[in-house]
């Protein structure tokens, strides 16, 4: 009967982790769904989907209390139930990977979402601006070596009159970088954030002082990957403003030794 009870828990509580996949994998299709909807519409923000995705977020927040207090009440009958420390822990791992699940799906797909979104500015900006427009001299009106994808003030001397000219990037090329290279430096390390985040939540769920120093330094590595790979974008992309993001990666790289 003591058996009969324990596996009959355990079905309800398998039932229960099955009722929350599906709602979070109904989520996330409701969002992308929305997400296509919205990219058409879009111009030189991402606003629209960065907010969408907020209001999935809490939906996820709250499923995650679900599971939480759902197992709170499964834990206390399998204790009624007698089931060993062991049994309870195999039914405490579920929920753990339930939860790691629901979390790395928001992430995933909120991360694809608005790199799509950005693909979308982008295009706009490119469709908007003119690449090959001409940039005279103010003063004798010849032609400047201009790089239209600049995203800060310069100066450019006239090689004819030696003239100093003050060149002002078009601001929807300003705005890519906010709206834009993020998004898609994200994407670019989404490999790299994947294995660091499982890394971390194994970490997390192991007691942290159970681990070794393999598994430790397996896991700052791991945060290394993605600081650099998601910098590197940003490097290559905007390479004016190397030294700005060389000194922030930098800054990230030594965050990531923090894991205690």
């Amino acid at each position: 009967m003591e058996n009969q009870e324990k596996q009959q828990l355990v079905e309800r509580w398998d039932g229960f982790i099955l009722k929350i996949k599906a709602r979070c994998d109904e989520l996330i299709t409701q969002a992308n769904q929305g997400t296509e909807m919205f990219i058409p519409h879009l111009l030189y923000d991402t606003n629209a989907i960065g907010n969408a995705w907020t209001g999935i977020k809490s939906q996820i927040y709250e499923l995650s209390n679900k599971l939480d207090e759902g197992w709170e009440k499964m834990d206390n009958l399998f204790d009624k139930a007698e089931s060993t420390r062991e049994e309870t822990d195999i039914q405490r791992t579920k929920k753990d990977d339930t939860e790691a699940y629901i979390q790395w799906e928001y992430e995933q797909n909120y991360i694809l979402a608005m790199a799509k979104a950005a693909q979308k500015v982008l295009y706009n900006v490119k469709e908007h601006v003119n690449e090959n427009k001409m940039h005279n001299c103010t003063q004798c009106g010849t032609n400047l070596e201009i790089h239209i994808y600049s995203f800060r003030p310069k100066n450019v001397k006239c090689e004819s009159c030696s003239s100093v000219n003050t060149y002002k990037p078009d601001d929807r090329i300003v705005a890519l970088e906010s709206w834009v290279l993020p998004p898609l430096a994200s994407e670019n390390s989404l490999n790299e954030r994947k294995i660091e985040y499982f890394l971390e939540e194994k970490f997390r769920h192991s007691g942290n002082n159970q681990v070794n120093k393999e598994q430790k330094q397996e896991l700052i590595d791991s945060k290394k990957a993605t600081v650099n790979k998601y910098y590197q974008f940003l490097i290559d992309s905007i390479p004016e403003k190397a030294e700005y993001y060389i000194r922030q990666r930098d800054e990230r790289l030594k965050w990531s030794e923090n894991v205690r």
